[in-house]
């Protein structure tokens, strides 16, 4: 019987180090500020070790995060967030991001990704304020809850977002060039950079135009490569006329129909000043998705050029 129990007793323990030996093994980075700061709601100084969910809360310093597979986000002071393998859930504050391939920051019901290698990225959640995205180097991506794309953000760009609220689908608002692609018609979007497949009528005779839309989107998937939805268009108003051969050509589209563009330039005056009297905004504000985006100022969190690496000296933000 003594044996018997000595031995349960030595199988435990073992089991016991090698389950320790494992979770020492799955830590995802570190964590490092110049003071204080709090750690899964522990209080912790200089650096400290994160895991899976680990959740970080900064006081007057920043802290920065240097994750395993290569993201990196700085986190000013007054934020909380939620850092895993693969995403970063940002509670509350905000933050620079230099993210790795398929890493993702939360922000609300937003998704934020970079849309090429060296992007990076500021990103604001703060109660009460629009989610501020801005593309200080290279390009992102955001996408919705139900990973719809709601916003290309270029480099040097920068908008306001404001999902909706309630479970019901609001009403696409866009504006931009409508365009011919691959038999059918597009519209792309000129505040956040998408490009909408579109249907309905007062339609055809406007392409090569600039206007704006009132839809509702289609439950179809886009039959054109590169758009992110279907739109029904139940509203139709004239921005301007012409002025989109530039566009068309860069992304692979025609804008056979529209007026020649020094025609739209005569009359551009006249089309902006009709549109504004209807109420019908000249592409400031797009409802995409679900969700409403303004461009923006770049202002908040300063970037230097540079993230501190885990010893405290500075490296370039492009590896």
């Amino acid at each position: 019987m003594f044996r018997s129990l000595t031995g349960m007793t030595s199988l435990l323990l073992a089991a016991g180090a090698a389950a320790g030996l494992m979770a020492a093994g799955n830590n995802i980075g570190i964590a490092v500020a110049n003071g204080g700061f709090e750690v899964d709601h522990a209080r912790v100084s200089g650096n400290a070790t994160l895991f899976d969910g680990s959740s970080v809360e900064t006081m007057e310093t920043p802290s920065q995060l240097q994750l395993n597979g290569g993201a990196r986000m700085q986190l000013a002071t007054g934020s909380h967030a939620t850092v895993y393998e693969r995403k970063l859930i940002l509670e509350r504050g905000s933050g620079l991001m230099e993210a790795a391939a398929g890493f993702e920051v939360e922000a609300r019901t937003l998704r934020i990704s970079s849309g090429t290698r060296d992007a990076v990225a500021r990103i604001s959640n703060e109660s009460g304020s629009p989610v501020f995205v801005a593309a200080i180097r290279g390009n992102l991506r955001v996408t919705n809850s139900a990973g719809l794309l709601v916003a290309n953000i270029a480099g040097g760009s920068s908008l306001n977002l404001k999902p909706q609220e309630g479970e019901a689908p609001a009403a696409t608002r866009a504006s931009g060039c409508l365009l011919t692609k691959e038999g059918k018609m597009i519209l792309s979007e000129r505040t956040t950079n998408v490009i909408l497949e579109v249907y309905g009528n007062g339609l055809d005779d406007k392409v090569g135009n600039r206007i704006e839309i009132l839809g509702n989107p289609d439950k179809q998937s886009p039959a054109v490569a590169g758009a992110s939805q279907v739109i029904r268009v139940t509203e139709v108003k004239l921005i301007q006329k012409g002025g989109c051969k530039a566009i068309a050509k860069q992304i692979g589209a025609g804008a056979a129909g529209g007026a020649a563009g020094a025609a739209g330039a005569a009359g551009a005056a006249g089309a902006a000043g009709a549109a504004t009297a209807t109420g019908i905004s000249v592409g400031t504000i797009a409802v995409i998705g679900g969700v409403a985006s303004a461009a923006a100022v770049v202002g908040g969190l300063g970037y230097a050029g540079t993230f501190s690496d885990s010893s405290g000296s500075g490296s370039a933000a492009s590896r």
